[in-house]
C-alpha cells in the first residue's frame, strides 16, 4: 500500500495571521497542457502521456525528492479519505491509474493530475495568507512552464475545464470560524452580503451552506476572469479582513450582552471535551469551535489557536482511522464496534491536546 499519509502535515500545525478567525488560506491554479483534450473526455492513452509529462516536469523542479508522485490507483481508500479531509482531492476523484496526486513533504503544496484539469496546483497556509499562497503556487507554476506548454489564448488567458476558471485559472479561498456571528444570529445576513458581492460562500463540510458542521465557512472568489491575478488576491484578502472585523465585533457584543450564556456554552464545551469517553465528529467540531471562541474572549487558557486548528483536522474520521492503524492504541475491552472505537480515540486525541487547557472564571466587581 502506497499512500501520502506519512508526510508531516506541517502547515496546519503552525500559526498564521488573523488565526483567531481565519484558520487557513488556499490558492489553486487550474492548468491544461496544450495539444491534449481535457480530462473529462480524454482517452486513457493520452491521459497516461499527460501524467508522464507532468510527473517528469515535477522531477525537474528544485529538490524533486521533496515530492511524492502517486497514481490514484496506488492509494487505498483510507489514504483517499485523508486527502479529501485535507482538501487535496474531491471525494469523487476517481481511481484510474492515469489520475494522480503530487504532495510536497510538508503538505503545503499539492497537485492533482487528470482530475477535472490536467494540473490543479494548490498551496495551503495557516491564517490569512492568500498572497503568500499565491506566491508559492506562482513559483512552482513558472518552474513547470520550463518543461510543459499550457493551453491558453491571448484574449482569454488559461483555458480550463470550468468556464469560471478561465483567465487567471486561480481560485482563492479562506476557511473561517464565525462562531460569534452564528450565536448572534447574524450569519445569514453576512452570507447574503458576501454573495451579493460575487463571492462564493459555503459550509466547509458540505456543498451547501446549510450542511456546514458548526460555524466553519469557506469564502472564495467566483471567477478567474474577474480582473488580473493581483486584483483577485487583493479582493480576497480584503473580504477576509472584513469577516475578521465582523466576527471580532460580534464576539465583544456577545460578551457584553450575554456573558452568562456565553460562559455556559464555552464552559460546557471544555468540560465535555476534557472528560467525555466518546465524542462523535459532529460533536467534536462543535466543541472545538466553542472552546476557540472562549479562548479568543479570554475565558479559556492553556491552549493556542493553532492547536485547535490542527485538532479540527486530527479529529476527522479518516485521520482517526489512520492513528488506529499506525499506532499501538490501548482501548478498553468493552468497546467493540468500529464506530465506538473511533469515537473513543477521538475523545482521547482531544483530551491529550486539551490537557493544559482550563476555565478562567469571570471576576465580579
Amino acid at each position: 500500500m502506497k499512500t501520502p499519509t506519512n508526510a508531516p502535515a506541517v502547515w496546519y500545525t503552525e500559526d498564521g495571521p488573523e488565526s483567531d478567525v481565519v484558520l487557513s488560506s488556499r490558492v489553486r491554479f487550474a492548468r491544461n497542457l496544450s495539444g491534449f483534450v481535457f480530462p473529462l473526455t480524454i482517452k486513457s492513452d493520452d491521459a497516461e502521456r499527460v501524467q508522464s509529462i507532468v510527473f517528469d516536469a515535477f522531477n525537474h523542479l528544485d529538490r524533486p525528492e521533496n515530492y511524492q508522485m502517486i497514481r490514484m490507483s496506488n492509494i487505498d481508500n483510507l489514504g483517499k479519505r485523508i486527502l479529501f479531509e485535507r482538501g487535496v482531492i474531491d471525494s469523487d476523484a476517481g481511481s484510474e491509474p492515469w489520475r494522480g496526486v503530487i504532495i510536497r513533504n510538508d503538505g503545503v503544496l499539492s497537485a492533482t493530475v487528470n482530475i477535472e484539469d490536467h494540473i490543479r496546483l494548490s498551496a495551503f497556509t495557516p491564517g490569512l495568507s492568500v498572497n503568500a499562497c499565491a506566491s508559492l503556487v506562482s513559483g512552482i507554476d513558472e518552474s513547470l512552464q520550463r518543461n510543459v506548454q499550457y493551453s491558453a489564448l491571448a484574449d482569454f488567458g488559461y483555458l480550463t475545464s470550468n468556464l469560471m476558471n478561465i483567465g487567471s485559472g486561480m481560485k482563492a479561498s479562506v476557511l473561517v470560524c464565525l462562531s460569534a456571528l452564528c450565536m448572534n444570529d447574524l450569519i445569514e445576513r453576512v452570507i447574503r452580503e458576501f454573495l451579493s458581492q460575487g463571492f462564493i460562500v459555503r459550509g466547509y463540510y458540505g456543498s451547501e451552506r446549510q450542511t456546514s458542521l458548526g460555524c466553519l465557512y469557506q469564502i472564495s472568489n467566483s471567477s478567474g476572469a474577474a480582473g488580473d491575478l493581483s486584483s483577485q488576491i487583493i479582493q480576497m484578502e480584503q473580504a477576509a479582513l472584513k469577516l475578521v472585523e465582523l466576527e471580532r465585533r460580534s464576539r465583544q457584543e456577545l460578551k457584553a450582552s450575554s456573558p452568562t450564556t456565553l460562559e455556559n456554552s464555552v464552559f460546557r464545551a471544555i468540560v465535555t471535551a476534557k472528560y467525555a469517553r466518546f465524542i462523535s465528529l459532529n460533536e467534536a467540531l462543535d466543541l472545538i469551535q466553542r472552546i476557540k471562541l472562549g479562548l479568543n474572549l479570554g475565558l479559556i487558557s492553556g491552549i493556542a489557536n493553532k492547536d485547535l486548528t490542527a485538532l479540527m483536522y486530527r479529529v476527522q474520521t479518516a485521520h482517526i482511522g489512520f492513528v488506529i492503524l499506525g499506532e499501538s492504541i490501548i482501548i478498553e475491552e468493552d468497546i467493540q464496534t468500529e464506530e465506538m472505537r473511533l469515537d473513543r480515540l477521538r475523545a482521547m486525541v482531544i483530551q491529550e491536546v486539551l490537557k493544559e487547557a482550563d476555565i478562567r472564571e469571570r471576576r465580579e466587581k
